[in-house]
């Protein structure tokens, strides 16, 4: 009685499962690729050799699975900005990874092996496709950006789409099909079937991820696995092979699903750990070694096409790499990536043979031709792009020589923690190598028990989830007095350089708990911080709305923090529509030039009504991102600060990115102000007399009309003229109290400053608000000095209102001596030294 092959359904699935263990162990200890490993476990095991197992429908149906999901993770994984950007690269290649290898293999089958014009033919289509083999081994060494890389994806699309309509044409030739009709049917169904996947699965998917998006993530993943074997089918229903719709899917799916994201992590893992390594066995299985040595015929096939599938390949790296300027290891990586003849030979010789147009022996060389191939793409593609990895700068080398890029997560409630931690991925350095630090705050208090499990709860979630993703994770439980002293000391002990919080409840930004720590942070804390409110899955999100101040891009850090939204959008493949003034948008567009999304410009001309000014463009599939100025920065307004609270309420149901950016570490903070006020406003540019107290009066220009017949000697009617237009036009609220004009004249040779307080305070009609503001500022600059020397001049100014006893002395005093003795202890205007 014989035990073999084995027909309980369980055993094979272990024997199975224990192949796809042991093969990669063994493989590595053979310095062999874990790939050709598999495939040999398939042939050892398979009904030529051992006759463990027999290829039947079970582990065909699992085989096709895999094939398929190669296919799909492909085209999900691949960098489509980099194909959009090197498009020619693809159009290039694929036409010489076609062409070459097609007049190459159709002589050769004529005259060598006397096949008839239409088999040569499709055997030689057979040399032109490849399979995608060994894109697992770019992937995991973080390759698959390269340009290299995009190129071969790119083209293999090419490639494979004119291999399979030669193997419909012949088919069709074979069996009589060809008609009139052929032609024009085989072009409208193909248009129809990608237009419909490209169009409708992306909008199907986005609506799925945001009405049935879970913590587990399964729905979302069974969603996607569905889509991609619906879309398969009807590519084979249209007469195309269903690996062009698998790929098509990936294609499709790629802006959805981020590279760092949870989903994308469960993908490559349940393909790696499951359906890939069915295909390859299932492939060894096909392949029966007796034959070789009992049938020269078919040893002299295999010779051939071997050879010929090497030789063409070689010649068509080796013109694409000379036409393009590739180096000899990107021109390796590209061989041993297009080498591989798996599935769409596998595919179109299973047609030929089934339909009488090849013979056994083709069948079995084309086989070998897979073995070897298969053999040799895997050592030299991991050859190739192991020496790449080592050519590049390491990412480690650069952190340590540079900074340290690490990210702390506040979380104060169980239900956010799948979106922090989500964000969190996003924008987590690539290499990965910092773990990501999840923190939660326990107050003090008679209850900090129950604090500190709830605080277990939530990083145990966190880590969880960080865990799924591949993220290594440092949870961290706090208990302190005060929440933002709590945070700002984990950023100091961990060094940490981005911290993402949560918005508040409520949807405030200011004047609300959560951001009452936000802004103390950002008073206290230099580094990067992104205070989120996600309603919808970020990947979700079809364009980044990108509100910019005046006037950031001069600060130190910008460009880190410009640098963090990009990266941000590049991992959503969001388009752009960057908000900002003419000015701004001229000096930040070229960090912009390199995105191939769409890229839209909203100019401001005034940034009153900024909220109402966006409804008009604003969809619900918009992400908006702010990037808010610290208090006493040059960029910094009032109006600024309060516009999240008022982007919360025009769009609650939008995702919403406050931003404040990073700054020095030694920058001087606003507590160097209020110990060292002498170094806020020189004394020559704002002496006392230049303080008119205690005004009677609420209008702002009536005030200004009594400071100039009081300060002015020259021009008094035009400097009037001028302070009168920009309180009309463009006051900027400071503070509640404070309101600033200013402007660059050339009616003054020397900076001119002055204040002037209301005790009724004053009504600006032209701001949001009708408030009444004690304190008016005004600054005139002449022309002749520098706009830097201005902005300069305007930090100082933001520096100094903050200054509270000082604002609160200037408004109390009734004149110049009862400021000087309140002030006294603040400010001594004798003691400071002239400086510009």
């Amino acid at each position: 009685m014989s035990f073999f092959p084995v027909h309980d359904p369980v055993l094979i699935f272990s024997i199975v499962m224990l192949s796809v263990l042991v093969a990669p162990l063994l493989s590595t200890r053979l310095r062999l690729p874990g790939i050709v490993g598999l495939i040999l476990f398939g042939v050892v095991l398979g009904p030529h050799a051992s006759n463990v197992l027999e290829r039947d429908k079970t582990i065909e149906l699992l085989g096709t699975i895999g094939l398929l999901y190669i296919m799909f993770q492909a085209g999900l994984e691949i960098n489509l900005e980099e194909i959009k950007r090197n498009k020619h690269h693809s159009i290039i290649f694929g036409l010489l990874t076609f062409f070459i290898p097609l007049f190459m293999g159709t002589a050769a089958a004529f005259y060598i092996l006397k096949m008839s014009l239409p088999a040569s033919v499709l055997l030689a289509s057979m040399f032109s496709s490849h399979t995608l083999l060994t894109f697992p081994i770019v992937s995991q060494l973080g390759l698959s950006k390269k340009k290299a890389v995009a190129a071969t994806v790119g083209g293999t699309i090419i490639t494979d789409t004119l291999a399979f309509v030669i193997l419909a044409v012949v088919i069709a030739l074979h069996s009589g099909d060809i008609t009139i009709f052929f032609w024009p049917k085989l072009i409208i169904y193909s248009i129809m079937y990608t237009t419909t996947v490209v169009l409708l699965l992306p909008r199907i998917t986005s609506w799925f991820f945001r009405n049935y998006f879970t913590d587990s993530g399964v729905e979302d993943y069974v969603f996607v696995l569905t889509a991609v074997f619906i879309s398969a089918f009807f590519s084979h229903l249209i007469g195309l092979e269903p690996i062009i719709g698998a790929f098509l899917a990936g294609l499709t799916l790629n802006p959805l699903i981020p590279e760092k994201s949870l989903l994308m992590n469960r993908i490559q893992f349940v393909g790696s750990a499951l359906f890939i390594p069915f295909f390859l066995i299932s492939v060894g299985m096909l392949i029966d070694p007796v034959i070789l040595f009992t049938n020269t015929t078919a040893l002299n096939v295999s010779l051939v096409m071997i050879i010929i599938a090497i030789v063409s390949k070689d010649l068509a790296a080796r013109a694409f790499s000379s036409i393009v300027g590739f180096n000899r290891t990107d021109r390796g990586l590209i061989f041993g990536m297009s080498i591989n003849q798996a599935a769409a030979t596998l595919a179109a010789v299973l047609v030929g043979y089934n339909v009488g147009i090849f013979s056994e022996d083709v069948l079995t060389g084309t086989i070998m031709m897979i073995i070897v191939t298969c053999f040799a793409g895997s050592v030299i593609t991991q050859r190739f792009a192991r020496r790449i990895v080592l050519d590049a700068k390491h990412p480690h080398e650069y952190s340590e020589k540079n900074r340290v890029d690490r990210v702390l997560i506040p979380i104060a409630r169980v239900d956010n923690v799948s979106e922090l931690m989500d964000f969190a991925f996003l924008i987590h350095p690539t290499s990965g190598h910092e773990p990501l630090y999840p923190l939660h705050v326990t107050v003090d208090s008679s209850d900090v028990g129950q604090g500190v499990i709830d605080g277990e709860t939530i990083l145990t979630k966190a880590g969880i989830r960080a865990s799924a993703a591949q993220k290594p994770v440092i949870p961290l439980n706090k208990i302190d007095t005060n929440i933002s002293s709590a945070i700002l000391k984990a950023v100091e002990e961990q060094r940490i350089s981005k911290v993402i919080m949560g918005w508040n409840e409520t949807g405030k930004l200011t004047g609300s708990f959560l951001n009452t720590i936000a802004e103390q942070l950002a008073k206290n804390c230099s580094k990067m911080i992104f205070v989120v409110k996600s309603i919808k899955p970020v990947n979700t999100m079809n364009r980044i709305i990108l509100i910019v101040p005046p006037y950031i891009y001069k600060q130190r850090g910008f460009v880190d923090t410009i640098s963090a939204v990009i990266k941000l959008g590049s991992a959503v493949s969001a388009e752009w529509m960057i908000v900002s003034e003419e000015e701004t948008y001229t000096e930040i567009h070229h960090f912009f030039v390199k995105q191939k999304n769409r890229i839209e410009t909203y100019k401001i001309e005034s940034w009153k009504n900024i909220s109402e000014q966006m409804n008009t463009f604003v969809k619900p599939d918009d992400f908006i991102v702010q990037l808010i100025s610290r208090r006493g920065s040059i960029s910094w307004r009032l109006n600024f600060e309060k516009m999240p609270t008022q982007l919360c309420k025009n769009f609650p149901n939008n995702n919403l990115l406050a931003l404040y950016p990073s700054t020095v570490e030694d920058e001087q903070s606003d507590n160097d102000v209020l110990t060292q006020p002498e170094k806020v406003i020189p004394a020559d540019l704002m002496p006392v007399s230049n303080i008119m107290f205690n005004l009677e009066e609420s209008d702002p220009i009536v005030a200004t009309r009594q400071l100039v017949n009081r300060n002015i000697t020259e021009n008094r009617e035009a400097v009037f003229t001028t302070i009168a237009s920009v309180i009309n036009e463009y006051p900027l609220e400071l503070t509640d109290n404070v309101v600033l004009i200013h402007s660059r004249t050339p009616l003054f040779d020397e900076y001119q400053l002055f204040m002037v307080v209301s005790n009724q305070g004053f009504v600006f009609k032209t701001l949001e608000r009708e408030s009444r503001h004690c304190l008016m500022i005004i600054l005139m600059s002449p022309v002749s000095k520098s706009t830097q020397s201005h902005l300069n001049i305007l930090s100082r100014i933001s520096q100094l209102v903050m200054i509270d006893q000082l604002v609160d002395a200037i408004i109390r005093a009734k004149d110049e001596k009862d400021f000087e003795q309140l002030s006294s202890r603040l400010f001594d205007y004798k003691s400071l030294n002239t400086s510009e």
